[in-house]
């Protein structure tokens, strides 16, 4: 018998049973599209979940050697106070609390005297750094277990501008 491709060909398809194929994928691909792009609401209240950003993204650059200045991450893993607080709200999947924290870090970094935090991670050491994470987790971790901040000697200290630690 010779080969001709009579094998390969589909029986004709109606238009109907066409237009629902078309509408299914339609269907599947923008429930995906809508999955990965509309924000994930944060198990936890705001305050706990900015106060976990801040402690993990603390905690990927409390080590020295796991720090840099002048680039977000290098290669070998170390990041500069930015990229510790991406790679922190991106894995704890809390996107408004990692905003929440920047906006925070870039408050402190502004009180002392640098433009952004980019700036105070550049041109500051090590230990300016992860003190001003010390100062936002100190503010939060009042925040979230006091309901009225006159109560939080911490967060009043803040507030008034006598509690600075590690500038340099």
């Amino acid at each position: 018998m010779p080969f001709d491709g009579a094998e390969f060909l589909r029986e004709p398809v109606s238009p109907a049973s066409n237009q629902m194929a078309w509408y299914s994928r339609f269907a599947v691909n923008l429930g995906r599209a809508l999955r990965i792009r509309l924000p994930r609401s944060s198990p936890e209240p705001i305050d706990a979940a900015v106060l976990r950003v801040l402690e993990e993204a603390r905690g990927l650059i409390e080590q020295r050697e796991d720090w840099t200045q002048g680039t977000l991450e290098t290669f070998r893993g170390e990041r500069c106070a930015v990229g510790a607080l991406r790679l922190a709200a991106d894995f704890l999947n809390y996107p408004v609390a990692g905003r929440v924290a920047r906006d925070l870090l870039t408050e402190i970094a502004i009180e002392r005297g640098f433009a952004s935090i980019e700036a105070m991670n550049d041109r500051s050491r090590h230990e300016t750094v992860l003190s001003a994470f010390d100062t936002a987790i100190a503010m939060y971790s009042c925040a979230e277990h006091v309901s009225n901040a006159s109560q939080c000697p911490t967060l009043n200290l803040i507030m008034e501008g006598r509690f600075r630690v590690g500038f340099g």
